[in-house]
């Protein structure tokens, strides 16, 4: 193994030996950081999952600060979709964080979830010749070789959840930066099942790219919650490409499946398609869980609409992003994997979670539907 790696081995050790016993909750008034799991996605040279590793601290010398502030450095962004708080927190984290050591972002793209106009992005962007370009693969089984481009032009290239299927760290791109997606679904799941009394019929509803991992780890998080909860039965798998899907793909399955209790969904959008449409067959029964926290998702839960969230911390993602990306500027050497410990997030603690997520003050509509159930403490 070379120094670089036994670096990111250690580090690795060092989260997860933090992790073990920490519990997934603190008491319902105070839900903080889910344990961190020990791995990631496969990935050449690391067959069984790239360690976990904390993100790198911006620790740099008065030459580094120089040479990044005279560099004229210039990135980009291609994001997968730009619908979501997720993806403008992340958005918003990479250029503030850039911006105070001079590296100017000089594109930010949406791929509206189409892996083809992704690609074609990717190569517009290549041709800016960036130095640096942050992205979320839509199709990692598709999309290897539009990416290799990009490494091959030179840029640095940190990927946001994802990787590419065939790419190695090191050489194809810098790293992977992901918040514990399988520890979110994990969660969410768990108070799903909760709700519904240990017993009965769920859903899951999920993104119809097989191939993208951190969708693949929240499906296998939930999944594996499942089975030790054996009166607990999954009686649906329903796909989508877009989330305006979901509302007429739950329309149909809660209709065929009257006896569904509860339906966890992979990312708050198509969470709240789901609520709109059982909603609409007079179904307030149904108990809904999610991944991903903003102010949009923030205000179901107050309502009590959406029961549970597992909430990644998506300006810290952005914030461990830039950073990485500064450090591979510089030459130092970066982990193929950083994670962030996912967050735990109900009603009882949503305002204190969605400003340490938001990183401001929670919407007064949010605040104004929480009343006074929303008064818990979100540990960190």
């Amino acid at each position: 193994m070379s120094k670089g790696g036994a670096l990111w081995l250690a580090a690795a050790l060092a989260a997860a030996v933090l992790s073990e016993g920490r519990p997934s909750l603190a008491g319902d008034d105070q839900t903080g950081p889910l344990p961190l799991s020990a791995k990631g996605q496969p990935v050449v040279g690391f067959p069984e999952g790239a360690p976990a590793t904390p993100p790198l601290p911006p620790v740099f010398t008065a030459e580094e600060l120089t040479k990044l502030r005279n560099g004229r450095y210039r990135a980009a962004i291609a994001m997968q979709a730009l619908d979501t708080p997720w993806n403008s927190l992340q958005v918003q984290a990479i250029s503030d964080t850039l911006g105070k050591y001079g590296v100017e972002v000089v594109a930010v793209t949406d791929a509206a979830q189409d892996p083809a106009r992704q690609s074609a992005q990717l190569r517009a962007l290549a041709d800016q010749k960036v130095h640096v370009l942050f992205s979320v693969p839509i199709d990692p089984a598709t999309q290897a070789q539009a990416y290799r481009r990009v490494g091959e032009a030179g840029i640095k290239l940190i990927f946001m959840d994802n990787v590419p299927h065939g790419l190695q760290p090191g050489k194809d791109y810098v790293t992977v930066v992901a918040s514990d997606n399988e520890q979110n679904a994990a969660f969410a799941t768990e108070e799903l099942l909760k709700a519904i009394g240990g017993r009965g019929e769920v859903a899951l509803i999920t993104y119809s790219y097989d191939s993208y991992y951190s969708i693949a780890a929240r499906r296998r998080g939930f999944e594996r919650t499942l089975t030790s909860h054996p009166d607990v039965r999954l009686a649906v798998v329903e796909k989508f490409t877009q989330p305006s899907e979901v509302y007429h793909k739950t329309i149909a399955m809660l209709t065929a499946r009257p006896t569904i209790k509860g339906i966890f969904a992979v990312w708050a959008d198509p969470a709240m398609q789901a609520i709109a449409a059982a909603q609409a067959l007079g179904r307030e029964d149904i108990v809904v869980t999610t991944n991903d926290l903003g102010p949009d998702s923030a205000l179901y839960v107050a309502r009590g609409q959406i029961h549970a969230i597992g909430a990644q911390m998506p300006y810290d993602l952005g914030v461990a992003e830039a950073n990485a990306a500064l450090y591979a500027l510089l030459g130092k050497p970066v982990a193929p994997y950083i994670s962030i410990a996912a967050l735990g997030v109900k009603q009882s603690n949503l305002l204190s979670a969605l400003e340490m997520v938001t990183k401001r003050s929670p919407p007064p509509e949010v605040a104004a539907a929480c009343g006074d159930k929303c008064t818990g403490v979100a540990a960190r």
